[in-house]
């Protein structure tokens, strides 16, 4: 896949709006038909070939970074390797390592808080800088004395019993979500409610902050573009009261 900065916007607040195309150049391409039913070979000029858009927005001084979800697009992984390619090219560093993680939304924290027995939790978490000095838990600190970049643990409860929801697992996931900027790569919780008799599945990709929004193809590029920003804007907006109460909330466990 090639990826390409097809435009970018600076808006007034610090927040810079792009607009990425991806694609592979070496990619036959068809058109279809409708009429007789036939695929044909797509007549492309010299140089050119078919591209998805997929805009992204960044908060520099919040280090949030906002990617616009669609099919054949480009993905949180795709850009970490992007950033990555140019870490290296502009001889930045040769070995910087980039993960994009999700933010949660304060649903998951609710959620889990609500769950009368937890049969089963899961998480994964990366090194959030160039080491582990600011992930404090016992997990975090494995993987820093094994030299590690990711951890993984899964913990299972006993059969008809329930995990603790305060220590334990339970414990890092809580503190891990009440982090400003969390180095979650994903997290699952499996239990059930008060009065429920089926358990249910709390994920990361479910709860993290996010807004769906329909947009009609047959509009102009640009009417497209200022739809999507917009809504950019919006998830911004509700993004940086939960950032930032948290790091609020940090600060003073810190100061006690």
């Amino acid at each position: 896949m090639v990826l390409a900065i097809a435009g970018s916007v600076f808006d007034e607040d610090g927040v810079i709006h792009f607009k990425f195309i991806s694609g592979s150049p070496d990619d036959p391409s068809f058109v279809y038909d409708e009429k007789t039913g036939k695929v044909n070979p797509a007549r492309m000029e010299e140089g050119t070939w078919l591209a998805s858009l997929t805009r992204v927005s960044v908060v520099p001084e919040e280090r949030l970074l906002l990617i616009e979800n669609r099919r054949r697009g480009v993905s949180a992984t795709n850009l970490e390797r992007y950033f990555e390619n140019i870490a290296r090219s502009r001889e930045f560093s040769l070995d910087m390592q980039m993960d994009l993680d999700p933010l949660p939304s304060p649903s998951l924290e609710r959620e889990i808080q609500e769950l009368a027995r937890i049969r089963e939790a899961a998480l994964i978490v990366n090194r959030p800088n160039s080491d582990w000095d600011d992930a404090h838990d016992a997990i975090s600190g494995l993987a820093d004395e094994s030299g590690g970049q990711k951890a993984q643990v899964v913990v299972t409860a006993a059969r008809g019993e329930s995990l603790s929801k305060n220590e334990g697992v339970l414990g890092i996931i809580r503190r891990h979500l009440q982090r400003p900027l969390p180095n979650l790569r994903s997290l699952r919780v499996v239990g059930r409610r008060f009065g429920e008799s089926i358990d249910r599945t709390l994920t990361l990709e479910k709860h993290q902050v996010r807004k769906a929004v329909t947009v009609d193809p047959r509009l102009p590029q640009d009417q497209q573009d200022e739809i999507i920003f917009g809504v950019t804007r919006e998830i911004i907006e509700t993004a940086l009261p939960i950032v930032r109460e948290r790091a609020a909330h940090l600060e003073d466990d810190h100061v006690r």
